[in-house]
């Protein structure tokens, strides 16, 4: 199986995200920035991405764009999760169809685990 990229400015949850997928025998790719997630898109093809909205003082629309651009040559079927604590409903409602999921912060370890397991059918 492809490995994921996990995108968080928290060091925790890239190391929770990791261990999860370690688990079920998935392999991991960390970034904490935009420039270093784009770096590893286009380098390597990747199954999914967990992408936190917010990367410090950056967005991770930079990240999106990319997907979306010419300049993506591997990753044009990458399963997005966009993670974030300051999901609401209306967000949800808004963006349900543009992600794969969108995973709502804090999250348990059960959710993360029935996410994983609709990733890897």
């Amino acid at each position: 199986m492809l490995p994921f990229l996990l995108v968080d400015d928290n060091h925790e949850i890239l190391s929770f995200l990791k261990w999860e997928l370690q688990e079920v025998g998935i392999l991991s790719m960390q970034a904490d920035n935009c420039q270093d997630a784009i770096e590893i898109l286009k380098e390597i093809e990747l199954k999914a991405i967990f992408l936190d909205i917010v990367l410090g003082h950056e967005n991770s629309e930079k990240i999106l764009s990319f997907l979306k651009s010419e300049e993506n040559l591997k990753n044009k079927a990458i399963k997005v999760i966009l993670m974030s604590g300051l999901i609401d409903e209306s967000f949800s409602d808004k963006y349900r169809n543009k992600f794969f999921e969108i995973l709502e912060k804090p999250f348990t370890s059960e959710e993360l685990s029935q996410l994983i397991l609709k990733l890897i059918k």
